[in-house]
């Protein structure tokens, strides 16, 4: 066609590093917390009614959810409270999880 388009997806050269990393699992806050649970055979998966009423919504009676979700340091990330309790709460993980992982790269965030 004349037209030459280079090739996106190349690995030639590409060099990367993955230099921090975080998350949160079932039960664990972090991935060492998580990692401590595997390891130690600790059953991450309960049957209570923390997130939802139980034998409600066709859901199993036991199943994994995060921990103190409702959790999120407004003032730390200059949010106002209100714009906070409004956020999604996968946004507030995000912003906590990508803090941490860059600390956890050895990088200043600030």
């Amino acid at each position: 066609s004349g037209y030459h388009y280079p090739d996106l997806y190349s690995n030639e050269n590409d060099d990367f590093v993955i230099a921090g990393a975080s998350g949160r699992f079932s039960e664990a806050n972090s991935i060492g917390e998580f990692a401590y649970n595997l390891f130690n055979v600790i059953d991450m998966v309960t049957a209570d009614d923390r997130r939802w009423p139980q034998d409600q919504y066709g859901l199993p009676t036991r199943n994994g959810k995060l921990k103190e979700i409702d959790r999120f340091d407004a003032a730390f990330f200059n949010i106002h409270p209100k714009r906070a309790h409004s956020m999604d709460p996968q946004l507030r993980l995000l912003l906590e999880v990508a803090y941490e992982s860059i600390c956890d790269a050895g990088m200043n965030p600030i």
